[in-house]
């Protein structure tokens, strides 16, 4: 073969190449698209516990502040209880929501964004200088010892429960809220009580 058949072939195989990786990338791109446009659904407990009713697992956690809370000194007002890192884009496009919800309704409702520290990929000091960085007023709670994690079995992020004022929860949302899921869970939440 000579050098110029050689060239082409080389070239037109860079093309193929570049072809390829560029439609690849666009339909990872369109799958994305479409699945943050999906309303993730907002499941109440089974039946069988429903009758029941799933009583929320209680759990400690820190404050901003350092000082130890349980969930369970937050019953009395339906919980919005999420799990998320600063990692996570989904939880960070969440976050408005959490916001809105805050200013809306911060009297009647408790907002616990429970953040899962690791030591590593995710620090206390990190998600501080996170948090800051942004015009977010509502509180964040932080899980250093991975109980609640465990005691709610997060195995993916975020994670969100709706917990009427009793303590019971009455949904539950894995995956990105939106602004109508958000207010589903809410609604399940206050009608429970």
């Amino acid at each position: 073969m000579n050098k110029k058949l050689q060239v082409l072939l080389v070239l037109l195989i860079l093309t193929m190449l570049l072809v390829i990786a560029t439609i690849s990338y666009n339909l990872l791109s369109n799958m994305e698209s479409i699945a943050d446009n999906l309303l993730p659904a907002v499941d109440s407990v089974n039946e069988e516990e429903s009758e029941r009713q799933q009583q929320a697992s209680d759990f400690t956690m820190q404050d901003m502040n350092g000082n130890e809370v349980r969930l369970s000194d937050f019953f009395g007002k339906p919980i919005v209880l999420n799990f998320w890192t600063t990692w996570c884009p989904s939880c960070i496009t969440e976050m408005p929501y959490f916001e809105q919800l805050h200013n809306e309704m911060g009297d009647e409702i408790h907002i616990i964004k429970v953040n899962l520290i690791d030591g590593q990929h995710e620090t206390r000091e990190h998600v501080e200088s996170f948090f800051q960085s942004r015009d977010y007023t509502f509180p964040i709670y932080f899980d250093t010892s991975m109980q609640a994690s465990r005691a709610y079995g997060i195995r993916s992020i975020p994670r969100t429960f709706f917990i009427d004022a009793d303590g019971y929860i009455v949904a539950m949302v894995q995956g990105t809220l939106n602004e109508q899921t958000m207010q589903n869970g809410i609604e399940m939440a206050f009608e429970n009580h």
